[in-house]
């Protein structure tokens, strides 16, 4: 294999951080989701167990859908990376604002179940992300340029 095989690209490093990301958090996501589960039954009863399961999906599917982006955009122009990136947290927080205004009022969840479990599965997710990204060893390689 010549060098010009083993160069690493700003695509090859992006994707190797989102498998790093998504090794580190997915346990800790799930067990979080589960726990939200169980406690949120044990207090508020099926209403609980229905808010919370919603609740946690919706942080697991937020969590996926980022590093899903990241692997999309990793061909492209960092720039245009970054621009997905502040897109994909725009949607978010759209998603997360559609589900709020769509279930305020159900009689069939607990609210609290919902936000209690969303809030606590993102927050795993995201610090366990955050961690991953910051030990990670791709990011401290220079991406070789094509001309080279």
């Amino acid at each position: 294999m010549s060098d010009a095989d083993k160069a690493v690209t700003h695509e090859l490093v992006i994707q190797r951080l989102a498998g790093e990301m998504f090794r580190a958090a997915v346990w800790a996501a799930l067990g979080t989701f589960a726990a939200g589960v169980v406690v949120s039954t044990v207090i508020w009863g099926t209403q609980g167990l229905y808010g919370s399961l919603i609740g946690g999906v919706i942080a697991i599917a937020s969590s996926l859908a980022t590093l899903l982006l990241m692997r999309k955009t990793a061909a492209l122009d960092p720039m245009f990376v970054m621009v997905a990136a502040l897109g994909g947290f725009m949607g978010k927080l759209l998603v997360l604002l559609a589900a709020v205004i769509l279930l305020r009022g159900q009689d069939w969840l607990e609210p609290k179940a919902l936000g209690i479990t969303l809030v606590a599965t993102v927050l795993v997710t995201s610090w366990l992300e955050a961690r991953a990204s910051k030990r990670s060893r791709s990011q401290m390689v220079v991406p070789a340029s094509e001309g080279t």
